[in-house]
């Protein structure tokens, strides 16, 4: 399967930093489509589930502390349809059977830029109103 997600027996693993393509839910459960989304759970999380981070092409104009900007130079296989970006805002859990399929890896650094935007997101309320979010680059 190459990088990023290997074969063991019949079930695929998806490591950190893996770009896949789910069924995402719309925020009001109204209904879903296939997009593309960034695997942040560390190896080992659980052996069913994996937490994804949204990724959207509809890029804004001004992008929040919680949008990492992503490009085909942040992917290692150098391939991306169209400039898009990482919601770490936008978290949720799924089975690893709902993968419909590996699209390549963020670059090290890249993933590294989104696992910091989420430990800023998580911080202890009083501890986070004391740290800035990272500013974001490349826009």
């Amino acid at each position: 399967m190459g990088p990023g997600g290997s074969r063991t027996g019949a079930v695929a693993t998806y490591v950190q930093g893996t770009i896949v393509l789910v069924p995402f839910p719309f925020t009001a459960l109204s209904g879903q489509k296939q997009r593309p989304a960034l695997v942040v759970s560390p190896d080992g999380f659980h052996a069913d589930d994996l937490i994804l981070c949204a990724i959207t092409s509809q890029v804004p104009p001004h992008l929040s502390p919680w949008e990492v900007p992503l490009s085909a130079a942040d992917v290692v296989e150098r391939r991306l349809p169209k400039p898009s970006v990482i919601q770490a805002g936008k978290l949720f859990t799924v089975h690893r059977a709902l993968i419909r399929a590996r699209f390549g890896r963020v670059r090290v650094d890249k993933l590294a830029e989104v696992l910091v935007r989420l430990q800023v997101l998580f911080k202890r309320p009083a501890a986070a109103a004391s740290v800035t979010p990272p500013s974001t680059t490349g826009r």
